[in-house]
């Protein structure tokens, strides 16, 4: 199975709703291992190999297990979240949503703004993320016009 530059096993495509099958289930499982210190447990690094990749929905998928193992409430857990939502609108990006986007760029801002006080993401800092959702928030912009 070919592996993705971090390590993580690349999936046989990324998946986007309406565009591209589902993958099988439980496929993702064994990728969603968190250990004591989430923030360097298996599941945090598939999830920001897949974001890397390109592979929104996956990243996603994966993170989920961080974000839940993370104590609520917590910086930290906003840090995750950012993460999510980033992937997430780069997902809807990808299917055509440039309103749906636009929103969840905005909620990225707003978790990193709560998780200000986190520790690092390792492979993920604040500006980059903020940096990823401004492009992504660009491009929708962009999309956007075009629908009127």
């Amino acid at each position: 199975m070919p592996e993705l530059p971090g390590g993580t096993p690349a999936p046989a495509h990324a998946y986007v709703p309406g565009q591209t099958a589902r993958h099988p289930e439980g496929w993702f499982d064994p990728l969603k291992t968190v250990n004591a210190d989430p923030f360097h447990s298996p599941a945090m690094r598939a999830g920001l190999d897949y974001l890397h990749a390109g592979y929104f929905w996956e990243c996603h998928e994966v993170l989920e297990a961080v974000w839940l193992a993370l104590p609520d409430p917590s910086s930290e857990r906003h840090m995750v979240q950012a993460v999510i939502q980033l992937a997430n609108a780069r997902l809807k990006l990808a299917m055509g949503r440039p309103k749906a986007t636009l929103r969840l760029c905005a909620m990225v801002q707003e978790h990193l703004v709560a998780g200000r006080a986190s520790r690092p993401i390792p492979g993920a800092t604040p500006t980059d993320l903020l940096e990823w959702a401004t492009n992504a928030a660009e491009l929708a912009a962009q999309a956007a016009d075009g629908e009127l």
